[in-house]
């Protein structure tokens, strides 16, 4: 059999090079995530949908909306940019923690190590597909509320940047839970204890103007307020916070989030275990 020195450096056999980025094998990870994120779209993309208007429903019955005021907002007003801002996070941290567990199951996730694909292009590949999703089911979601007041975002282009920002930091930060998980109970504890509180504590059904003195400076530290008030802003054109500082901030904690996350996968943390 004829040797192929492209192939060959000194009779050892070498990794094919692909340029700065491998486009293909990316763009090929990025639809099998996209895919699985919603092939079971009844629960990725409906269910969504329909919690957020089970929501609004309720509190709208249970509220008096013509003289409830939430931070200077109608309550109705005030309540749906929350919910779409949860959607489309649930979304990005069920995107990438899911697919590593359920790989990690099924036995497969270990043969991420031999795709040829780098740590930035796995981080990449997941983050991706974590933002598409997300404003996919956030612009499903909006649509699903519009009826029950929501408005035309005021600015559409914060509306996308927050929501983008938004869903690539949870993505990061579920990537770097799906990597520490072992099994389903790993990822469900995390979501939990850990996610599902930064969500809620986030502004989402209240405005900062409700909570004591002494809680401020906690809820002021939830890099997910900023999300939740960016949101806000881009539907209301009202925010609690400067849309600027809280972009800057967004920024900070995606970025370290990003490195803490292509680190575990340049290490191949749990990836064989």
């Amino acid at each position: 059999m004829t040797r192929r020195p492209d192939l060959l450096l000194g009779g050892i056999p070498v990794a094919r090079r692909f340029g700065l980025v491998n486009w293909l094998g990316l763009a090929t990870f990025f639809r099998r995530e996209m895919s699985r994120n919603f092939k079971i779209w009844k629960i990725t993309l409906a269910a969504p949908a329909i919690r957020a208007i089970l929501f609004a429903s309720v509190f709208g019955l249970a509220i008096d909306q013509d003289s409830t005021l939430i931070g200077n907002l109608p309550f109705m007003a005030f309540l749906i940019p929350g919910l779409v801002a949860v959607a489309a996070l649930e979304r990005a941290f069920e995107s990438s923690a899911f697919s590593i567990v359920y790989d990690k199951v099924e036995g497969i996730f270990g043969d991420l190590a031999v795709l040829p694909l780098t740590p930035g292009e796995l981080v990449l590949g997941f983050s991706a597909a974590a933002v598409s999703g997300s404003l996919i089911v956030s612009a499903v979601v909006w649509a699903a509320l519009l009826p029950f007041g929501g408005s035309l975002p005021q600015n559409p282009l914060a509306m996308v940047f927050f929501v983008s920002v938004g869903s690539l930091m949870v993505g990061l930060f579920s990537q770097i839970s799906g990597l520490w998980a072992r099994k389903w109970d790993y990822i469900t504890s995390v979501q939990t204890f850990v996610f599902l509180p930064f969500v809620f504590f986030s502004g989402v059904f209240f405005s900062l103007d409700a909570l004591p003195d002494f809680l401020l400076p906690v809820a002021r530290a939830n890099p997910v307020f900023y999300i939740v008030d960016g949101i806000r802003f881009s539907l209301t054109g009202q925010a609690e916070v400067s849309p600027l500082f809280g972009a800057l901030i967004c920024v900070a904690v995606t970025a370290f989030l990003w490195g803490v996350s292509y680190r575990l996968f340049s290490v191949g943390y749990r990836m064989k275990s």
